[in-house]
């Protein structure tokens, strides 16, 4: 997914100095790496974040800044990169750790993700109430929350959610139970690559996955990023909050346009557009 941008020299260049930071083989994962090598999270994240922060020096070589910043669980470091917090080969480091950690923590088969569909999420809260092996992981929109869990407790769960109304309940194509409490273990070792980072406090406001509302001071993001990966991702409550400040043109910065399409119910009315290549960034016409 980085053929293109790595075309760039700057993007090249930043490309090379995380992959010196972390010893990974970032340039090869971005032009050559086959499916099934990019869908392990820890190859898929680094190279998620990386392309959001390529993605974003582009933009600014346009002249296009942002006055605020939120993303969906990885992305949330892209956007701590983009408002300044912390340095491009410092946090590729940290999800490099991150994405590693995960897969740790989750044996292949034993956990997995699915999407609930018609069923607001309080219905899908209290379906889920009683149960220690099930919970909502992703509030995306108001009729669209992503559960995680067991591979029993997803059983379980679908039923239940189909019986309390639910129009569809969608597996999704993921290792592992993420933004659950199953991944405490990678949570903690998480937190010992945070802590050698220098967290700066964000020079725009960057929406907080745990809680839907802006980072605070730089040494409080570690304790906020382990929260993150055990908890629930407040994506609506994010854009919420973004609405809130009186953002009214919305940019995707990376290889796909979901969130962009989300936006159609959690902000109506205002201008969303996905960026995914040098030729995206460059055809924009919004106002800088």
């Amino acid at each position: 997914m980085g053929v293109e941008l790595l075309a760039d020299e700057a993007v090249s260049a930043l490309c090379d100095q995380c992959s010196s930071a972390t010893g990974l083989e970032l340039r090869r994962l971005l032009t050559s790496a086959d499916d099934d090598e990019l869908r392990l999270t820890q190859n898929a994240q680094p190279a998620l974040c990386f392309v959001g922060i390529a993605l974003t020096l582009l933009l600014r070589r346009r002249g296009i800044e942002p006055v605020a910043a939120a993303g969906h669980s990885v992305g949330e470091y892209a956007a701590l990169a983009a408002a300044g917090s912390v340095s491009a080969p410092q946090v590729i480091k940290a999800v490099v750790e991150r994405g590693k950690a995960m897969a740790d923590a989750a044996p292949a088969g034993t956990s997995s993700m699915a999407a609930v569909l018609g069923l607001d999420a309080q219905a899908i809260e209290v379906a889920l109430a009683d149960m220690n092996d099930a919970w909502p992981a992703n509030y995306n929109t108001p009729t669209q929350t992503v559960i995680a869990g067991t591979t029993a407790g997803l059983e379980v769960a679908t039923q239940r959610l189909q019986q309390a109304g639910a129009k569809r309940v969608v597996p999704l194509n993921v290792s592992a139970a993420f933004h659950t409490p199953l991944m405490a273990p990678a949570a903690e070792r998480l937190r010992a690559a945070l802590d050698r980072i220098e967290w700066r406090a964000p020079r725009v406001p960057v929406m907080a996955n745990l809680t839907g509302r802006p980072h605070q001071a730089g040494d409080r993001i570690p304790h906020v990023m382990e929260m993150q990966l055990r908890s629930p991702v407040r994506w609506a409550a994010c854009v919420a909050s973004l609405v809130e400040m009186g953002c009214d043109t919305f940019l995707e910065v990376g290889p796909k346009r979901a969130l962009t399409g989300m936006m159609r119910e959690l902000a109506s009315g205002r201008t969303a557009v996905a960026v995914g290549t040098p030729a995206g960034v460059e055809e924009l016409s919004i106002s800088a």
